[in-house]
């Protein structure tokens, strides 16, 4: 079975097919790995197969290059906290190149949101989470995807960002309460 397939079966068949009631609050699947892993291409993928599904991005909260933790609190609080009620959440969205916060998003309920980004299976978002994939490949090749994906640019701060997802997963590890782990190494 390949790996989106694999990711797909997580979600409920009346939530893939898009038939069914609508759900009183969304399916949450969350998609974690650390940096170059892979997440973003994947939560696009599983978006564009489920019907009415959202993607809600962890790296459009995060503060900065030292702001994991903050970003995924934000995300826990201001949206998984009340769509787990169906209610709509928000979160203030963070303007990399300004170095600020800049913005409002606000996130409707859905049939099924995709959680994805560095975080989404840490302690804060795990009350709210229906299902969790972690992506893993080794770190040099995961440093040469965010490298490429982002021309460098922050190469610098990569020590930095690991040290913030180390200190995520030593807190509850991720990986070991996944529903699926996939390798997306290419070797």
């Amino acid at each position: 079975m390949a790996p989106l397939d694999r990711v797909l079966a997580l979600v409920p068949p009346f939530l893939r097919s898009g038939t069914g009631p609508a759900p009183v609050r969304p399916f949450v699947l969350a998609i974690d790995g650390r940096s170059g892993s892979g997440k973003t291409e994947l939560a696009r993928a599983v978006a564009d197969r489920v019907p009415g599904a959202q993607v809600v991005a962890l790296e459009d909260a995060y503060r900065g290059w030292t702001g994991l933790r903050a970003g995924v609190e934000a995300i826990a609080e201001g949206v998984l906290a009340p769509l787990s009620e169906g209610h709509p959440g928000s979160y203030r969205r963070y303007d990399w190149r300004a170095g600020a916060l800049d913005g409002t998003v606000h996130v409707a309920p859905s049939a099924v949101v995709v959680l994805e980004g560095c975080g989404a299976g840490s302690l804060p978002c795990t009350p709210y989470l229906d299902a969790l994939v972690w992506l893993e490949a080794p770190e040099y090749e995961r440093h040469h995807r965010a490298m490429a994906r982002d021309d460098g640019a922050w190469l610098d701060q990569w020590s930095t960002w690991a040290g913030q997802e180390s200190a995520l997963l030593a807190e509850h590890d991720a990986r070991a309460a996944a529903d699926l782990v996939i390798d997306t190494s290419t070797e």
